[in-house]
């Protein structure tokens, strides 16, 4: 079997079995794209890349003909949810109803889960505790087009934070680790998934660029330090008597010296993802960039998990539609990539008449008729963008108009009320579909912390968030700026009315 690790800049293949929870590796193989070709996880030019693919599996001589595809995108939605115990179907139908409902998004997410756990309400109902994914359908679709165009069988698209849990959750020497935050590191994202109790409680994936960062040549550097210590502070107020003790890091570890004696400092401990005995066969390659595609090939254990977004689709009753069009239109593609492989096998005699063959074959493909044949799927392809493209602004256009809150003065009551005592001054909001971020500034580094706790207490605004604050040196006085979003009061109200209407 063939599995895949798919980003924006790379793709990356191993060929291996899986068997008892083990994985053995045949063979590794990476292609590093140019920019735009993959976007956020969307392929935007699919034959092309199906053609890519397909001529390196040509070159290694991976013949396999089913694969699974781990994916990664900042388009991926997250969400910790509470959720009514029940199995299978009726489980995965709640848990999408309810990231619908709370959310805000359409039926274009395909939308997975793991378990993380029980937890008792207060009514003293015991519910499951979910963490899910949204990835749009979009996105999905993109690799059963890549897939079906190359004849290979797709068996599984799984978010990458999904895959590589899998070979956390199978390592004994992990769960001594816990609560353990474990970081990919990429040159164009930042991965970080958070476990303890030997689940994933929480993931965040953050695209990064130097243009962030002041095109500084430390970019990568700062970005995870920036990253980890937002994750630090939330872990400390959602859990603060369970802090994170230790960080794993993989993929591009280039500056893992630098971020172990940045950690060091906070007594952290650090170390780099090792090969679990379970895994054999990696000796002839890296195994830290080709670990997202070797946890995709474990099997998926359905009792706690539905993350195989071909599987969740089907289960709602969603199809590929879309996937023989390509695959018809992109007929020229196909059939040389086709008469290629037949000519190599059924004629290699000699390498003249071989070579006659290929000839023949690139003739073909250099014909107009060809050309004609692949232009028509780019400008249909062209179309379909821009229809999807106008469909979506205008979906979220609505949801923005529906859910805009107002800031009268009863909220902005509640706000002066958690200020008082403190030095800090009201600046700046920002509204985003009910949710809503308040900025403000102070002279007193205690007082952001302050006037955070003084938001939790008084109960009037909901999901109350703060991620710390930065120092800013304003004609040589020292200001602190810090942010705290939370949910408009009024929106949740109408969320409760809705859910009484519908029961």
């Amino acid at each position: 079997m063939l599995s895949f690790d798919i980003t924006d800049r790379h793709i990356r293949i191993i060929r291996g079995t899986e068997a008892h929870d083990k994985i053995k590796v045949a063979s590794a193989a990476t292609i590093d794209l140019e920019e735009d070709l993959i976007v956020n996880g969307h392929i935007k030019d699919i034959p092309k890349i199906a053609t890519m693919i397909n001529d390196e599996l040509r070159r290694k001589k991976m013949a396999d003909k089913e694969a699974v595809v781990s994916i990664s995108s900042n388009l991926v939605i997250f969400k910790e949810l509470r959720i009514p115990k029940a199995k299978g179907t009726q489980l995965l139908q709640m848990v999408q109803n309810q990231m619908q409902h709370t959310m805000g998004i359409a039926d274009d997410y395909s939308i997975s889960y793991t378990i993380a756990g029980e937890v008792q309400e207060e009514d003293g109902v015991t519910a499951l505790k979910v963490l899910a994914t949204a990835c749009p359908f979009e996105v999905v679709d993109c690799f059963r087009k890549v897939f079906s165009m190359l004849g290979i069988g797709l068996r599984s698209v799984a978010v990458a934070c999904n895959t590589i849990t899998r070979i956390i959750l199978t390592d004994p020497k992990m769960k001594a680790k816990m609560p353990m935050l474990l970081v990919q590191i990429d040159p164009n994202f930042v991965s970080l998934n958070l476990y303890e109790d030997n689940q994933l409680t929480f993931s965040r994936f953050a695209s990064i660029d130097p243009v962030d960062y002041d095109n500084s040549p430390d970019y990568i550097y700062e970005a995870v330090n920036e990253n980890i210590f937002r994750m630090f502070q939330f872990q400390k107020q959602r859990n603060g008597d369970n802090p994170i003790q230790n960080v794993v890091f993989y993929g591009d570890t280039t500056e893992y010296i630098r971020l172990t004696n940045a950690l060091e400092q906070m007594d952290i401990t650090t170390s780099l993802l090792g090969v679990p005995n379970n895994i054999g066969g990696y000796e002839n390659f890296e195994f830290q960039a080709y670990a997202n595609a070797i946890g995709a090939m474990f099997k998926n254990n359905k009792e706690s998990e539905r993350i195989n977004l071909l599987e969740v689709d089907a289960a709602v009753g969603r199809s590929a539609a879309g996937a023989s069009f390509l695959a018809g239109v992109g007929v020229a593609a196909l059939v040389a990539v086709g008469i290629v492989a037949g000519v190599t096998l059924f004629f290699n005699i000699t390498k003249s008449q071989y070579e006659a063959d290929t000839a023949e074959i690139q003739e073909w493909i250099d014909s107009p008729e060809t050309a004609q044949r692949l232009a028509a799927v780019d400008a249909m392809q062209a179309k379909l963008d821009k229809v999807n493209s106008f469909k979506t602004g205008i979906e979220t256009s609505l949801r923005i108009f529906d859910s805009q809150p107002v800031l009268d003065s009863v909220l902005l009551g509640k706000i002066e009320e958690n200020l008082e005592g403190t030095s800090a001054e009201f600046l700046s909001v920002s509204v985003d579909e009910g949710d809503l971020e308040f900025t403000f500034e102070c002279d007193e580094i205690r007082d952001p912390s302050a006037v955070a706790a003084n938001f939790i207490e008084q109960d009037y605004f909901k999901n109350v968030t703060y991620t710390g604050f930065k120092a800013n040196d304003s004609e040589g006085a020292v200001k602190y700026e810090f942010a705290i979003a939370c949910t408009y009061p009024e929106a949740e109200a109408e969320e409760e009315t809705t859910e009484e209407v519908v029961e």
